[in-house]
């Protein structure tokens, strides 16, 4: 019995957090967990513009008009803010690597389009044909499309 007492005693002598002083707390816990989570977010996404510095498209294939028959054209596009360069195995026809293939320009600059012509016969007697490219740069970046020839 006298435990009991105590521990009336006890929860009647605990006095609560005033009401204006559990507010700021939580506002505090907000503000601060809001930062942290823009912190967070800010360098993730700083990380990611990084990496996006150098970036290629490719634009168009076509027949080539101005080489021989058997021969296609790839148009390539940088699309990043920075050079890149392309080396004699950049370009690969369903997944064989093509070093034959003539550039334009083998640097390209932040916004410049080049023509890369490729020895490949496309279309063989009008029979619908699908394409696999990829085009590479000396760094690592790539771009890959899928064309259908009739």
């Amino acid at each position: 019995m006298n435990f009991v007492k105590k521990v009336r005693n006890f929860r009647r002598d605990m006095r609560a957090i005033s009401p204006v002083i559990a507010t700021l707390l939580m506002i505090a816990i907000a503000v601060v967990a809001s930062l942290v989570t823009y912190a967070w977010v800010m360098g993730y996404m700083s990380f990611q513009t990084e990496k996006t510095g150098k970036a290629i498209q490719i634009q168009s294939v076509a027949n080539s008009t101005t080489a021989s028959p058997g021969q296609m054209d790839i148009y390539v596009q940088n699309v990043g803010n920075s050079p890149v360069v392309f080396n004699s195995g950049s370009v690969f026809v369903q997944g064989a690597n093509i070093p034959t293939a003539v550039f334009s320009q083998s640097t390209l600059a932040a916004g410049g389009t080049t023509k890369i012509t490729v020895p490949y016969q496309m279309v063989i007697s009008g029979i619908t044909m699908t394409v696999d490219l990829k085009v590479t740069t000396s760094d690592g970046t790539f771009s890959t499309m899928t064309k259908t020839f009739p």
